[in-house]
């Protein structure tokens, strides 16, 4: 029997360790969200940068993909701005983002994990576990809806 071959694309998900990382992370956030879906740039940074957690995919020493995690205030926690570069969409990237910020959630204490979806990519969520709830609004002029999923 042969070995498994290398994974093809070697992507490592885990929180921004320093300035340097956390600024790329923006950058994939100002490409996908302002430069490609059109939102305005003044509304892409908020309040909840500054106490969030920022989780980066990086390959080769570049950050390919980024997600930020805090509380709600709640006992919840809100996962969100979730970003992958053009180039490596459909390669299992979301998804890691995604398992590094639910791993970081449950390792915190959290059981309960909120996200505003825009509905082009409900269906990405659902296959991670969450439910969508309640009705389409709109962010940006986006239309979103609200989604939650346990942390076991």
């Amino acid at each position: 029997m042969n070995p498994p071959s290398p994974d093809p694309f070697p992507i490592m998900c885990r929180l921004a360790q320093n300035a340097d990382e956390l600024t790329a992370a923006f950058a994939v956030r100002v490409e996908v969200f302002v430069e490609e879906q059109g939102c305005a740039l003044e509304n892409e940074r908020d309040e909840h940068d500054a106490v969030a957690r920022h989780f980066i995919a990086i390959t080769d020493s570049e950050v390919i993909g980024t997600a930020r995690a805090y509380d709600c205030g709640d006992g919840r926690v809100k996962v969100g701005r979730v970003a992958v570069r053009r180039a490596w969409r459909g390669k299992g990237v979301g998804e890691r983002l995604m398992n590094a910020a639910h791993d970081w959630a449950r390792s915190e204490g959290y059981r309960d994990c909120v996200l505003h979806a825009q509905t082009a990519v409900i269906g990405f969520y659902e296959r991670l576990g969450y439910r969508a709830q309640g009705e389409v609004f709109h962010e940006e002029n986006i239309p979103h809806r609200v989604m939650r999923r346990l942390i076991p």
